[in-house]
C-alpha cells in the first residue's frame, strides 16, 4: 500500500485549467511504502510508480476527472505536462444563472473550449459534448468545435444549447459523415442543401427546433443503420414514414407551445419500442402499421380539461384514445401517463370496451382527479389475460386529490390468474384513508389466484400515519396463498 505525498506549492496549484509550465516536476512527489516504515522514520522509494505506467493507461486514469482537473495534472512534471491533450473524450458545460456577468461569463467559456481544443493532440476523438447558453455571436466559434470534431473522426457528438433564445443553424459540412455513431442536438436548424449522409449513425436525437417533412425524409434516408431516433419538442413535420429494419426505438414529444398541430402519421412496421407524448387537442394521431411494437410508453402532453367530466365532449381526445388503445394490443409492455389514463377512463365509463390485450407487463402513473380513472386500469387489466406484472406510481403526491371519491365496484370481472406481481408507489394519501392505495389492494387481492408478492412504497416523513393503514391492508383476503405483501 503507497501513499503520495504532494508539495506544499503543488497542492495550493491544483486548481489550474490549463499547463503552466515544468516548475513543478516529478521530484515534488514523494511514494512511501509502508512496509519500509521504522518506528517514524520513513524510507523514500525511488521510484515514481504512477508516472511509470503506460501512456495509455494513465490517460486512461486522468479520463474520469474531467478535462478542467485532467488538464490540471499537466503540474507535475515532465511526464504529465502533456497527458491530458490526448483525452479520447471532451466534455464542456456551463450554467450561469447570474443576471449582470451572464455574458461575460459565457465569453470567457467560449475562450476556455477554444484554449483547450487547440492544445488537444492526436488526431482521434470518441466524444465531445457541449452544453452552454448560445447566442449568435459564438456561430464562428461553435463552426470551429464542429469542425475540430469531424476533423478527429468523433464517434458521439453531443451539442445542446440551454435556455437560449437563439438558433444555431447546422453547417453543411455536418450533413455528411461516416464516422458519427451517435448524434444529439438541442436548438439546432437543419437547412441541408443536399442528401444526408450518416453511414454509421446508430442514435440521432434532435430536440427544441422547427423539422420540416422534407429534412425528416433526408435524416431517415441517410440513416441506414439508425437504431434509435428521438424527435423531443420538435415540430414541422406530419409524417414518419419508417421502412428501416434496423430502426427499432422512436420518442416523439411534442413541444409545450403552439406549435404542433395536425395530422400525424406514423407508419414503423420495424419499431419494437415507442414513446409518445403528444397534444391531444392540436394534434391527430394515426397509426399505419406498428406491427412489431413490443414497449409503449404513451401519454398526452398537457391536461386540456377543467374538470374529469370535460372529457366526454371532447372529440379530439376521444379519437386520439381510441386510435392508440386499439392499435397497440399486441406490445408486451404498456407504461400509460395519467393524462391518456384519465382519457381511457371516461370512455369506459361511457361503455367503450378495450381489445384484448396481450400483455405481460402494465405501469401506470396515477393521479387521482376522480375514483373513476381506477376504471381506465381495470379496464386494461380485465384485457390482458397474460398479465405478470403490475406497477402503479405517482411522481407528485401532492397532486392526489383529497375530493377522490372510491370507486362504485368491488371485483374484477374476472380473476388474473398470471398475475404474479404488483408494485405500487406513494398512492396511500393519510389525508384519504389510505386511498387509493387501499381501494387497488382490496380489488387486487381478491382477483389474483397467484400472486406471490405485493410491494407497496410508503412516504417515509407520513410512516406514523400509516400503521393504521397498514393494518387494514394486512386483514384484506387473499386468492393466492402464496402472496406476501412488503411494506416499506
Amino acid at each position: 500500500m503507497s501513499e503520495i505525498s504532494l508539495s506544499k506549492e503543488t497542492q495550493e496549484s491544483g486548481d489550474s485549467d490549463l499547463p503552466k509550465g515544468e516548475e513543478f516536476g516529478a521530484e515534488n512527489v514523494e511514494i512511501y511504502s509502508q512496509e519500509n516504515v521504522r518506528g517514524k522514520n520513513r524510507i523514500r522509494d525511488s521510484i515514481d510508480r504512477i508516472s511509470a505506467l503506460p501512456d495509455c493507461l494513465l490517460v486512461h486514469i486522468i479520463s474520469f476527472l474531467g478535462v478542467k482537473k485532467a488538464a490540471a495534472t499537466s503540474i507535475l512534471g515532465k511526464r504529465w505536462q502533456f497527458l491530458w491533450a490526448e483525452l479520447r473524450s471532451l466534455e464542456f458545460k456551463f450554467y450561469d444563472w447570474g443576471k449582470n456577468k451572464e455574458t461575460k461569463n459565457t465569453i470567457d467559456f467560449v475562450a476556455w473550449v477554444n484554449r483547450i481544443i487547440a492544445t488537444r493532440r492526436g488526431n482521434y476523438l470518441e466524444k465531445m459534448m457541449v452544453d452552454f447558453k448560445y447566442e449568435d455571436c459564438f456561430a464562428p466559434d461553435v463552426d470551429s468545435w464542429f469542425e475540430f470534431a469531424l476533423k478527429n473522426k468523433v464517434k458521439e457528438i453531443t451539442f445542446g444549447i440551454s435556455y437560449s433564445k437563439d438558433f444555431y443553424i447546422l453547417r453543411e459540412l455536418m450533413y455528411s459523415n461516416s464516422s458519427l455513431t451517435s448524434l444529439s442536438l438541442e436548438g439546432c436548424i437543419f437547412y441541408p442543401e443536399r442528401s444526408i449522409k450518416w453511414s454509421s449513425l446508430t442514435k440521432l436525437k434532435i430536440s427544441g427546433v422547427n423539422l420540416p417533412q422534407s429534412v425528416v425524409e433526408k435524416i431517415l434516408s441517410g440513416c441506414p443503420v439508425l437504431t434509435s431516433l428521438d424527435l423531443s419538442h420538435c415540430w414541422g413535420f406530419t409524417c414518419l414514414e419508417i421502412s428501416s429494419q434496423n430502426l427499432s426505438e422512436l420518442r416523439v414529444m411534442d413541444p409545450e407551445n403552439e406549435e404542433s398541430g395536425g395530422f400525424l402519421h406514423i407508419s414503423a412496421p420495424y419499431i419494437k419500442d415507442l414513446n409518445l407524448w403528444f397534444s391531444a387537442v392540436r394534434r391527430q394521431i394515426k397509426f399505419k402499421d406498428i406491427s412489431s411494437l413490443i414497449s409503449a410508453h404513451i401519454d398526452f402532453s398537457e391536461p386540456f380539461w377543467d374538470s374529469f367530466w370535460d372529457l366526454v365532449i371532447s372529440e379530439d381526445v376521444l379519437s386520439n384514445t381510441k386510435e392508440i388503445f386499439e392499435n397497440i394490443h399486441h406490445v408486451k409492455e404498456l407504461e400509460l401517463g395519467h393524462e391518456l389514463l384519465k382519457a381511457l377512463a371516461a370512455l369506459v365509463l361511457n361503455g367503450w370496451h378495450l381489445p384484448k390485450y396481450k400483455l405481460r407487463c402494465l405501469k401506470v402513473e396515477l393521479v387521482c382527479e376522480a375514483g373513476q380513472t381506477i376504471s381506465g386500469i381495470f379496464s386494461v387489466l380485465e384485457s390482458s389475460p397474460d398479465i405478470e406484472t403490475l406497477v402503479l406510481y405517482s411522481y407528485d403526491f401532492e397532486a392526489l386529490d383529497h375530493d377522490w371519491t372510491p370507486i362504485a365496484r368491488d371485483n374484477l370481472v374476472c380473476d388474473l390468474w398470471h398475475l404474479k406481481t404488483i408494485k405500487m408507489s406513494r398512492l396511500a394519501d393519510p389525508e384519504l384513508a389510505g386511498d387509493p392505495m387501499l381501494t387497488l389492494a382490496r380489488i387486487l387481492l381478491k382477483s389474483t389466484p397467484v400472486l406471490e408478492e405485493m410491494e407497496i412504497s410508503l412516504r417515509i416523513e407520513d410512516t406514523n400515519d400509516f400503521v393504521k393503514i397498514g393494518q387494514t391492508l394486512l386483514n384484506y383476503p387473499r386468492s393466492s396463498p402464496k402472496a406476501v405483501i412488503d411494506l416499506y
